[in-house]
């Protein structure tokens, strides 16, 4: 992929950036299936909402700095809330993994953890 993305707000769902682990692309939800990331719409507490935010804008500067592949995520195509279940990969390192190593993301362990 290689559309220029932007923040989600409203009209078009082409390609934006909804929060650190959920983008739009060409009119499908996408939750990037290797990390989580704090919430930004219904934080628990100030601190995850800061760092969400950050996460947010990090993804979207990550997306934007050149293509990416969207890998399946094995043995699921989609989540109960009906996203695909994607894994976004350039050149051979996860972008998720990128947000992990700078603290912003965790890898995805099946559950969700808090962040407060």
């Amino acid at each position: 992929m290689s559309l220029p993305f932007e923040m989600c707000a409203t009209g078009s769902r082409k390609a934006c950036v909804v929060d650190g682990d959920t983008i739009w692309l060409r009119g499908q939800k996408i939750r990037i299936a290797d990390i989580d990331t704090p919430e930004v719409s219904e934080p628990k507490c100030s601190s995850e909402l800061a760092l969400g935010n950050r996460a947010t804008a990090r993804m979207l500067e990550l997306i934007n700095e050149g293509p990416f592949e969207l890998k399946a995520w094995p043995g699921r195509d989609a989540d109960r809330y009906g996203r695909k279940l994607r894994v976004l990969i350039r050149d051979g390192r996860s972008l998720g993994d990128i947000l992990v190593s700078e603290g912003l993301a965790w890898t995805w362990s099946g559950r969700r953890e808090p962040w407060c």
